[in-house]
């Protein structure tokens, strides 16, 4: 028995157990071919639901990511049209232009009557500031200039290093203008005065004199540095300038007839009603229609001043620089000349109430009838506007890309070099002779008096400072 016993769990029992396995793992294999997969490995069949829900996030996160873009596109097109017109915010122009039309919207209330009247008084204070200081700076130069015996620099000393002769670098003393001999022109009438000064005292040595005294000449210290400063210059009044193109388009846009430009905001809160503090938030004020009248009375008392200054400005600004010599001086004073075009700012920020200043900041724009932020469009809409046809793949593309550079990307550069051009061009036709390829200042004729007001300062042309019929300076010749 014991024999029996040791021989079947040594032979019967492998065998028996090994041929189970066999029929188990033939019968899965079967069961596997039927009811495919079923019966999978289950660690397979979780790495594929991964990869493909992997898959649908990656394409969702791309069709987001294209929708935002588009609409990027569509917002920055959008901001590049102005399809709306405003006030303008924290300048004195913009409350003298809001408040009397709150005024007539509400019937000429008290409070807005003292606002609107506060608001003229404030836009004439700032009008005859700037119009003063510019008429000053005018002044400076055609009147004070003259009695000092100063003539017009012009480009007297600006390419001393390319002169082929003597008289391409004639200086206003008659001289070669060099580099050693170079002065501004505070120093250079010093030396003058003080070698005429000699003269008188030693009358008997003035050969000596002459030939051992050397005054120098009068000229620019360097040319590039002053066409560079006159270019900031009008950089920093070209957001003035847009300023008044932007008046303009309001007054031109809005409809023609007395709307009211105060509602009730439906969105506002208005469980504490009863609390002062919080009535400005219920209340909307938004750019809307005025009369023909209105508009007359805007375009003469805000906007054709606003735009006389500017240009005046930039025209001062200009000639005071050319008429500076040093290098240090032009640049300090490129900077300090931009402070005009932001009087009416200070003066809003100082002297205005702060009543004006939140109704100006609560006021909303125009919206044009035109404008295609009306509208409101789809994802697919949005995607084809400005993805699909944003690809530059044909002429067509590229033209509409090239046309976008120059009007919309590049309309600033050239409103800036053309007010350069104008202003330039007419300082060196007002002040300046054509000599030996270069400008040279034009005789110079004393003023009869020291007498110099607003005609003579905004209308030179119809109104000249009356001067001398003799010259109190020539250019002089190249043997003088």
């Amino acid at each position: 028995d014991s024999c029996v016993s040791w021989s079947i769990k040594t032979f019967c029992l492998p065998t028996a157990w090994s041929s189970m396995n066999s029929r188990d793992a033939s019968t899965y294999r079967e069961l596997g071919q039927a009811d495919g997969e079923e019966l999978q490995n289950p660690v397979l069949k979780s790495s594929g639901a991964e990869e493909h829900a992997k898959g649908v996030a990656d394409e969702d996160q791309a069709a987001e990511v294209e929708l935002a873009g588009a609409k990027l596109i569509g917002g920055i097109f959008h901001m590049e049209h102005r399809w709306k017109v405003g006030v303008e915010k924290r300048s004195v122009y913009g409350a003298a232009l809001l408040s009397p039309q709150l005024a007539r919207s509400l019937g000429w209330p008290r409070e807005l009557t003292v606002l609107v009247v506060a608001s003229y008084v404030y836009l004439a204070v700032c009008l005859l500031l700037h119009g003063w200081m510019l008429m000053f700076i005018d002044k400076e130069e055609r009147v004070l200039d003259s009695f000092a015996g100063q003539m017009f620099l012009c480009d007297f000393g600006a390419h001393m290093d390319s002169c082929s002769s003597e008289e391409d670098c004639l200086g206003p003393g008659g001289t070669e203008v060099t580099p050693p001999r170079l002065y501004p022109w505070g120093q250079w009438t010093t030396r003058n005065f003080v070698r005429e000064s000699l003269k008188s005292l030693f009358p008997d040595r003035v050969d000596d004199i002459m030939s051992n005294v050397d005054p120098g000449e009068y000229g620019l210290e360097s040319y590039t540095c002053r066409m560079c400063c006159c270019i900031v210059f009008i950089i920093s009044i070209l957001p003035e300038m847009k300023l008044c193109f932007h008046m303009a388009r309001l007054l031109w846009y809005v409809p023609s007839v007395n709307q009211t430009w105060v509602a009730l905001n439906k969105d506002a809160d208005r469980e504490q009603t009863g609390v002062p503090n919080n009535w400005l938030d219920e209340v909307r004020i938004q750019v809307a229609g005025m009369s023909r009248l209105w508009k007359l009375i805007n375009a003469l008392v805000v906007l054709l001043p606003k735009t006389t200054l500017t240009w005046c400005t930039a025209r001062a600004g200009i000639a005071f620089l050319m008429e500076t010599a040093g290098i240090d001086d032009i640049l300090v004073n490129s900077v300090s000349l931009s402070f005009l075009v932001g009087l009416d700012e200070v003066i809003m920020h100082a002297l205005v109430g702060e009543e004006s200043g939140k109704l100006l900041e609560m006021c909303e724009d125009f919206a044009l009838d035109d404008n295609p932020g009306k509208t409101s469009l789809s994802a697919e809409e949005i995607q084809q506007r400005f993805v699909e046809d944003q690809r530059l793949s044909t002429w067509t593309s590229w033209m509409k890309a090239i046309i976008g550079l120059g009007y919309h990307k590049g309309m600033n550069l050239f409103i800036v070099v053309a007010v350069f051009c104008a202003t330039v061009g007419d300082y060196y036709v007002s002040n300046c002779d054509w000599s030996h390829g270069r400008f040279v200042s034009k005789s110079m004729y004393s003023p009869r008096s020291m007498s110099f007001g607003v005609l003579n300062a905004f209308f030179r042309r119809f109104s000249p400072v009356p001067k001398e019929d003799e010259p109190f300076w020539t250019m002089p010749e190249a043997d003088g």
